[in-house]
């Protein structure tokens, strides 16, 4: 997705900045960190700057505006078919960083309450403790695929299909779905744009097969109490609500295990405070949510009338990409840890990470859940844990919206695998010649039917 205006041609609205910092450039040797630093020295606590070759933006550097601008959804809609650049044609909505979609997170005020009531209400019918265990065994599944080895890569052999697994199985699916769901995400990420729109495209059929199932036999899983609350969503909402429970969670929790490991690995402190139980696991999750977050910036807000954020001018239609990195380096609100014997200071909690306002993550619980008992399992079961390469030789993504490793190569003693703990859940029941006919396949067969023939 590009403008449709060549670069360089942009004309900026009177009063509007003419140089914009450009996001989208390789990372800078001195850092991200050390990039939201001068943006904020150049231009306060609001920077105008470039996300693609002229698609401009104002991004929040300081903690309160970004704070402000959550909490004002009467002033700072969430609904990007609002921006200015969509509703002039330079810029669509096609792809997942410019997008737009039926869900509960673009939408604002009334329609915003009808569609986010049954993700809250079917989050609160989750059984927490059976959730954990689920979490645990296919957690240990998953190390069991390496432990034997004494080496891995603890994102794409851990981290990338934890948090998808847990996800598909509160949809009531087998583990062989959650792969194929995990698979098929990475697709809508290529960078090639054709697998990307096929990525799209299977995505669109996993979560409509996934609510015709659900309809058609309902069972105690979120998709199933979306469809039977009585707010009455369709089933194509009911299908875009379950597909933005993956979508947000997926890379998001998925970053918070890696970036998370990468701070045990690299910061002996941390880690000792750590392994002497003197940091729990949840205030270091806080701890690197703050200092570490997985959402760096992201795409959030359209302003609805002519405003001033700190040094600002903002019009109405104008893009804000909310900036929780930078908030979190916000000099008013910096935490100090160089008196603490953990390495970790206090006030983490404060974190940006699950949002706040009306658009606050309802999922937070979980989500910290997940990410807790998949340091726990790895904690317990890989003794003598530490890098395969030296710190400086680890490649971060190179997104401006996430931070998180490309791979996170370890080494560890090679021990035995548990085997089985719990079967996967059965498949769906066929019924055979003295039952009856045999019954007819879904959409949700065909594409399962579908990876794995690309899997061979």
């Amino acid at each position: 997705m590009t403008s449709t205006r060549p670069y360089g041609e942009h004309v900026p609205a009177p009063g509007c900045p003419t140089q914009y910092t450009r996001l989208y450039e390789p990372i800078p040797e001195s850092g991200r960190d050390a990039l939201w630093a001068r943006l904020r020295e150049e231009h306060g606590s609001v920077a105008p700057v470039e996300i693609e070759p002229g698609v401009r933006v104002w991004l929040l550097l300081g903690y309160q505006e970004n704070l402000a601008v959550l909490q004002q959804p009467h002033v700072f809609s969430r609904d990007t078919r609002r921006w200015r650049e969509v509703v002039e044609g330079r810029v669509d909505l096609s792809r997942p960083s410019f997008s737009w979609r039926p869900n509960a997170l673009y939408a604002d005020g009334a329609e915003h309450t009808r569609l986010r009531t049954p993700i809250v209400d079917a989050l609160g019918r989750v059984d927490m403790a059976t959730t954990e265990r689920t979490v645990r065994r296919i957690a240990d599944e998953l190390v069991d695929s390496f432990i034997a080895d004494g080496r891995a890569d603890l994102v794409s052999s851990y981290a990338a299909h934890l948090p998808v697994l847990v996800v598909n199985s509160l949809y009531g699916l087998p583990d062989s779905y959650g792969h194929m769901l995990g698979d098929i995400t990475s697709i809508v990420f290529d960078q090639d744009a054709k697998r990307g729109e096929e990525g799209v495209a299977r995505m669109h059929q996993y979560f409509a097969g996934l609510v015709a199932r659900k309809r058609n036999r309902p069972g105690q899983d979120l998709v199933s109490w979306m469809l039977q609350h009585p707010i009455g969503l369709s089933d194509n909402e009911v299908a875009h609500q379950a597909a933005l429970i993956n979508n947000s969670s997926h890379m998001a929790s998925t970053h918070l295990i890696g970036n998370t490991m990468w701070t045990l690995l690299t910061d002996s402190r941390i880690r000792t405070a750590h392994t002497e139980a003197l940091v729990p696991v949840q205030a270091l999750l806080d701890h690197v949510m703050w200092s570490n977050t997985p959402f760096q910036t992201l795409l959030g807000r359209i302003a609805l009338q002519d405003t001033r954020l700190g040094n600002a001018q903002i019009r109405a239609g104008d893009a804000l990409l909310l900036g929780f990195a930078p908030a979190h380096l916000d000099p008013s609100v910096q935490r100090d840890d160089h008196g603490s014997d953990t390495g970790i200071a206090g006030g983490s909690r404060a974190h940006l990470m699950f949002g706040a306002g009306p658009h606050a993550c309802p999922g937070r619980e979980l989500a910290r859940m997940i990410a807790s008992t998949a340091l726990s399992v790895l904690h317990e079961r890989l003794s003598g844990l530490r890098l395969e390469v030296a710190p400086e030789q680890l490649r971060w993504t190179q997104s401006p919206f996430l931070r998180g490793l490309n791979e996170l190569p370890v080494t560890f003693v090679p021990a035995a695998p548990k085997g089985p703990q719990e079967p996967d859940p059965a498949p769906r029941p066929r019924r055979t010649a003295t039952t009856g006919p045999e019954e007819p396949e879904d959409l949700l067969d065909r594409l399962l039917n579908w990876w794995r023939g690309l899997r061979g």
